[in-house]
């Protein structure tokens, strides 16, 4: 009887030492496993196809989309070690985008050296051409030659284009001064208010290069009424300007 209560608590104490040993042990590895996510590349979560489908991902898709196409990127200096970076993108799917679009611009050196990577996000809508901008991206005292920029890895999703009841009805371009400067009014012609609109341009030369370009957004636009997106620029252009163009979209 002696020998099996010994045995008994032996067992016991093992039993509690193991426990003791493997909780944490099993909490650590289970820690590290990656969180199942739609974007890993894996078929989980209750997903139909690899990334999409199932109670937490997207719907897949039936159709394949087209590539959304890179009409030109480029940089813009605004002072010396301080840049202005821009690329103009198309969506050519009438009812597919994308809500976060990450997007990489990359400046070089005159050794091919990077510079600089500048990330960001931004999001994009059926059937329409957009701007990726992004300001006072800072070089230091390195002098850039080159650009590279890309977009990252994203996940399409069925969106409806986008129709807004705006229209840039009036500009005022100061373009021959020391510091350029160009107003642009809206008008909503709808009986709504419309919120979160994102107004870019692209001021181009006679060639239709890009001389310089920027981005605002505006909190509201009144129903029936108007709103001013102002831009600047805080020296003269380095080309001469002959033609405007306006992005303008809402921020879904």
């Amino acid at each position: 009887m002696a020998f099996e209560w010994r045995t008994k608590r032996k067992a016991t104490f093992l039993s509690l030492f193991l426990l003791i040993v493997l909780i944490p042990v099993v909490f650590v590895f289970y820690s590290f496993l990656p969180v199942p996510s739609c974007t890993d590349g894996k078929l989980n979560q209750q997903e139909e196809q690899i990334d999409c489908g199932g109670p937490n991902c997207a719907s897949c898709l039936s159709e394949q989309p087209d590539d959304l196409v890179i009409l030109w990127s480029r940089y813009f200096e605004v002072r010396p070690g301080v840049y202005d970076v821009a690329a103009l993108v198309e969506n050519v799917n009438l009812t597919l985008g994308s809500l976060s679009l990450p997007f990489v611009f990359e400046l070089y050196d005159d050794h091919d050296s990077r510079i600089v990577a500048h990330r960001g996000s931004t999001y994009a809508l059926p059937n329409k051409q957009f701007l990726i901008f992004s300001a006072n991206v800072g070089t230091g005292i390195r002098k850039p030659v080159r650009m590279n920029f890309r977009l990252d890895s994203f996940t399409w999703e069925r969106l409806e284009e986008q129709t807004l009841p705006l229209i840039v009805s009036r500009t005022e371009r100061l373009f021959d001064i020391d510091r350029p400067r160009l107003i642009a009014t809206l008008t909503n012609s709808a009986l709504h208010d419309i919120t979160q609109v994102d107004v870019a341009v692209v001021v181009s030369d006679s060639s239709n290069n890009a001389i310089a370009v920027g981005e605002v957004r505006l909190d509201e636009v009144r129903d029936s009424s108007t709103a001013d997106a102002a831009f600047t620029w805080p020296h003269p252009f380095s080309g001469t300007p002959d033609h405007v163009q306006f992005f303008v979209r809402q921020k879904p």
